[in-house]
C-alpha cells in the first residue's frame, strides 16, 4: 500500500488520502478468483491500471469515511491519472 497524502493534511485537520494497493499479476488474478480476500466485504479493489508486472488499485472502501477532501480525490480518480510508461 502506498498512500498519497494531501500536503494540507495535519493531525488536527486530516484529509482524504489516496491509498494505492499494489499487486503482482498472480496476486491480482488470485484475488479476482476469490482465492483470498482483503477484508470482510466482498467488494474487489478498483483497478487503476497495470503494467507487465503489477496491478495498481484503490481499496473498494477507500473514501467511506468521507474525510475532508474526498471530493477532490474522487475527481482525481475519475480523470484516470495513472499512466503506464
Amino acid at each position: 500500500l502506498i498512500a498519497i497524502r494531501n500536503p494540507l493534511w495535519t493531525d488536527k485537520a486530516p484529509r482524504q488520502d489516496i491509498p494505492i494497493l499494489i499487486f503482482t499479476l498472480s496476486q491480482w488474478n488470485a484475488l479476482r478468483r476469490g482465492q483470498f480476500f482483503l477484508d470482510a466485504s466482498s467488494a474487489l479493489p478498483i483497478e487503476l491500471g497495470q503494467n507487465a508486472n503489477y496491478v495498481f488499485a484503490l481499496p473498494a472502501n477507500y473514501n467511506g469515511a468521507h474525510a475532508t477532501g474526498w471530493e477532490e480525490v474522487e475527481e482525481i480518480v475519475r480523470n484516470k491519472p495513472l499512466h503506464n510508461f
